[in-house]
């Protein structure tokens, strides 16, 4: 199916879906449906991104359940915890490796301290990213300057495919 069915049928599962939640204490049955069908349409079209396209679906961090509410994690900090001024910082970086060598020896380096399991690089990218967030260096660091990490929760990761190049006569 091409992208453009999959859109229309993304566009007509929303439709359905507001018309159906206008009216959210009659929703019911109707509403579920409705939810569960936007949700498939949205995966049907991101897939077919994905295949069409190579590049990752538009849906990619909702996919994956990042959208989570910071409020859940301010719930779940202890009473001592509540006292204190807490820091919830979250984001996405994408970075593009422009020199993989040069990547992987500014890792390795910033690894010296590290474990030897972490300075065993295979010289993929997202490996070298990995290995530098599981180093405590940014603790340590961050630690002198007034602030201390509580928790981290992130994930790497590499397409291992080239981003199809853009085409400068489209």
């Amino acid at each position: 199916m091409s992208m453009q069915d999959r859109l229309d049928e993304l566009i007509v599962a929303l439709r359905q879906h507001a018309q159906v939640m206008s009216a959210p204490d009659q929703a019911g049955e109707a509403g579920i449906e409705a939810f569960e069908a936007l949700r498939r349409a949205a995966a049907a079209y991101g897939e077919c991104v994905r295949e069409q396209t190579h590049w990752d679906s538009p849906f990619a961090e909702l996919e994956e359940d990042s959208w989570e509410d910071s409020s859940e994690e301010l719930d779940a900090t202890s009473e001592a915890e509540q006292d204190r001024d807490l820091l919830v910082v979250s984001g996405t970086w994408t970075f593009e490796v422009t020199d993989r060598d040069a990547w992987s020896r500014f890792a390795a380096d910033q690894l010296e301290s590290a474990t030897p399991a972490l300075r065993q690089l295979s010289g993929d990218p997202a490996e070298a990213a990995s290995a530098l967030l599981s180093h405590d260096g940014l603790s340590a660091w961050l630690g002198a300057h007034g602030v201390a990490l509580l928790a981290d929760d992130w994930t790497v990761r590499d397409t291992e495919e080239e981003l199809p190049e853009d085409d400068p006569e489209e």
